[in-house]
């Protein structure tokens, strides 16, 4: 086995996607701050630039506003190159044996717009020109940084949905309620989102379609019903309980044991671990 393929196979397919997921994250977070500096910037500025020139709080949010962004394009950069063992969509889609024509899409779009030319030039990795005059700056469009972005975010959850299943398209849903409500880092938010809570009928919906995948089950769970024993079907990864022809949510889950379930109470009380 040549030493590449050994990379791939003891890659950890968790340890890859969540820390992809959460360069993604960070990409998101940074465009969500670079925007929120160019509204403060909108804000402060004056009809004449000589005096803007002379506003030194207004400068520094110019160089944060700079600084965002070449973290945008040098993330995207990195995103889009070929090598294993790097964090990048390749080597998930090496590693997935997944999405070949969605991660060459990526790519193509990244190196046409001169992503890595950029970073290289101006942010990291840079090459020095031999001259003076051979120093050149390269501007890259705010929009086409954003259609970047999207991409990304795209090609996340197309990993996310072949990785995690049909629960993904609605942690990210959750996660993006959170979107403002960033984290130090802002990595650490996406790395948690498959532990973030869905609600009971989005569960229920998500079991439902695992189990008729394969990739979860129900199992026999010997439980109280009314203070009598019984045995009933139910779903301990996403909580569910299944009586006759209907679906019982507990409140917290995965379920490890199901206690008792009593009729004639509130649905609060229904259900317990």
């Amino acid at each position: 086995m040549s030493r590449q393929k050994l990379r791939i196979y003891n890659t950890d397919t968790s340890n890859l996607i969540s820390n992809l997921r959460g360069e993604v994250g960070e990409i998101v977070s940074s465009w969500v701050l670079y925007k929120d500096v160019m509204m403060a910037i909108g804000s402060m500025r004056s009809p004449d630039p000589l005096i803007d020139m002379k506003n030194a709080s207004l400068n520094r949010l110019f160089v944060l506003a700079d600084r965002l962004s070449d973290d945008v394009v040098a993330r995207l950069s990195e995103l889009a190159e070929k090598k294993i063992g790097r964090l990048n969509f390749h080597f998930a889609c090496v590693k997935l044996k997944a999405l070949d024509r969605e991660v060459d899409d990526f790519i193509n779009y990244v190196q046409r717009n001169r992503f890595e030319d950029k970073r290289n030039s101006d942010i990291s990795h840079k090459e020095l020109p031999e001259k003076w005059s051979d120093h050149k700056y390269l501007h890259i469009e705010p929009r086409i940084v954003l259609k970047g972005i999207a991409m990304a975010l795209r090609l996340m959850k197309r990993f996310d949905l072949a990785y995690l299943g049909p629960s993904s398209t609605y942690l990210w849903r959750e996660m993006r309620k959170k979107r403002y409500e960033l984290m130090a880092p802002p990595r650490a938010g996406y790395l948690l989102l498959p532990y973030l809570r869905l609600p009971t009928d989005i569960r229920v919906k998500v079991a439902l379609e695992e189990i008729r995948m394969g990739i979860s089950n129900w199992e026999d769970l010997p439980t109280q019903i009314d203070g009598k024993p019984v045995t009933v079907k139910g779903n301990k990864k996403w909580g569910i309980v299944k009586i006759d022809n209907s679906y019982l949510a507990t409140a917290e889950y995965p379920l490890i044991e199901l206690q008792s379930i009593t009729y004639g109470k509130s649905e609060e009380e229904k259900g317990s671990q």
